[in-house]
């Protein structure tokens, strides 16, 4: 069902898996993106031959995209503003009942009963999610642009394709994904660039709550809240 491939980037294993089964349904199943399906289906078969370019991803002089965070702003500031975005639509909000945070809590709950040690992380929730939503295609995709001279490298955590719509998916089980929206932002705008794909939305979720956006979000309402408050780190913007 799944093809594998571990990569070893500065001394951090991510295990990139591809569920062909879901990707040759999909297929069958939508009419409207099959260029793109197509176009992803040729970028899963590149990382998992393992024809990309390592030595980026294992650079420590390079920036990568899981550093593109919002900083210098307090965080009492930034959920009040989390919250002002859900209001206003622009961030659609999901509670638990929602499929992505139910996945992660039965996973959670499973561990409490065979009395693992370890709350789990990334890896058995991500491929518990790829394995059972049909949904969902690959998990840690490495994705990487060498344009203008400008090299950004970066894992996206989950792909899911579900009409016309790729879905551009982050786990984040500390919450306050507001803090984090610029990577799986940059994510979103780098698989939308890299592979021509026409529509993307953005996920953040845990086991309690997910948060959906649109990653133009990013050159738009979020610079527009950084510049008001004087903050001039925003180091995604020059890979746009």
């Amino acid at each position: 069902m799944l093809k594998k491939k571990i990569y070893i980037h500065q001394n951090i294993p991510y295990a990139f898996n591809w569920n062909k089964e879901h990707h040759r349904e999909k297929y069958s199943q939508i009419a409207a993106n099959q260029i793109e399906l197509n176009n992803l289906k040729h970028h899963f078969k590149v990382v998992y031959e393992g024809v990309i370019p390592n030595n980026l991803f294992n650079s420590r002089n390079l920036p990568r995209v899981s550093q593109f965070k919002i900083k210098g702003i307090k965080t009492a500031f930034i959920r009040s503003f989390s919250k002002k975005l859900i209001r206003s639509g622009i961030i659609r909000y999901h509670d638990s009942d929602s499929k992505l945070p139910r996945y992660a809590q039965k996973v959670i709950d499973t561990y409490k009963t065979e009395q693992k040690e370890k709350t789990p992380g990334h890896d058995p929730i991500l491929k518990n999610i790829l394995i059972k939503d049909k949904d969902s295609i690959a998990i840690e995709v490495p994705i990487w642009n060498e344009a203008d001279g400008k090299v950004i490298t970066g894992h996206i955590d989950l792909l899911q394709v579900q009409d016309d719509l790729v879905k551009v998916i982050d786990y984040k089980p500390e919450g306050n994904f507001l803090i984090s929206l610029p990577q799986v932002a940059m994510y979103g705008y780098l698989l939308r660039s890299k592979l021509d794909l026409k529509r993307i939305t953005c996920i953040s979720f845990n086991k309690e709550e997910a948060w959906e956006y649109d990653p133009s979000i990013l050159i738009s309402d979020i610079k527009e809240y950084l510049i008001s408050h004087q903050i001039d780190y925003r180091p995604w913007e020059k890979y746009f």
